[in-house]
């Protein structure tokens, strides 16, 4: 089962149900929780995406400690000279925090981009659309 198969929530919990992996909504809940891969997976694939759809592009995994910035999107790219941050969610089960939404919006007041995204696809039509 690929978890990309299903466009909402709700889909996949009844595709749990009825193929008998979960009887319940919270058990299906649970399962998505506990089977999803972690944000890191994503991460690494919306790079490597990156890096192949636009070699030229420099593109790097943000920092998170102590010392850095809450809030600074997941994935970060120069392409042509412009500053695109993806915040990469788990799909089903990601939550955008409060900071994050603020500093999309102050990236975005800045003159760059940043966008929520959890696959490599969703980056492609956002390259496309903004080429």
């Amino acid at each position: 089962m690929k978890f990309e198969d299903f466009k909402t929530k709700e889909d996949l919990i009844r595709h749990l149900k009825e193929n008998g992996k979960c009887r319940t909504t919270e058990q299906a809940e649970r399962y998505i929780r506990d089977h999803l891969p972690k944000e890191a997976y994503y991460q690494d694939r919306v790079i490597k995406h990156i890096r192949a759809l636009i070699p030229s592009a420099f593109v790097w995994k943000a920092a998170a400690g102590t010392y850095s910035r809450q809030g600074i999107p997941d994935v970060c790219a120069v392409i042509n000279g412009r500053y695109y941050g993806f915040e990469i969610k788990r799909p089903f089960v990601g939550i955008l925090s409060a900071i994050q939404k603020r500093t999309i919006e102050q990236i975005r007041e800045a003159g760059g981009q940043a966008y929520v995204v959890t696959y490599p696809e969703e980056v492609t039509r956002i390259l496309r659309e903004e080429m």
